[in-house]
């Protein structure tokens, strides 16, 4: 299994804009969302993505939709 690092080298390195990250709701529909690479940081990998994906002014992710 790769590390937050290696996957953050490997968008960097191969310079990849955007993430599309595919999942199935609650319902168990296919579903997916497209994410420009630039949110992604370690940290992304153990606290996740907020509902819109951006950051407020103070760095927190956001929960609020857009």
């Amino acid at each position: 299994m790769k590390t937050a690092k290696d996957v953050l080298k490997t968008l960097k390195d191969q310079e990849i804009k955007y993430v599309d990250l595919r999942f199935t709701d609650p319902r168990g529909k296919w579903q997916h969302v497209t994410f420009d690479v630039t949110i992604f940081d370690e940290d992304t990998f153990s606290e996740g993505l907020g509902f819109d994906g951006s950051r407020s002014p103070d760095g927190e992710r956001s929960m609020n939709p857009t």
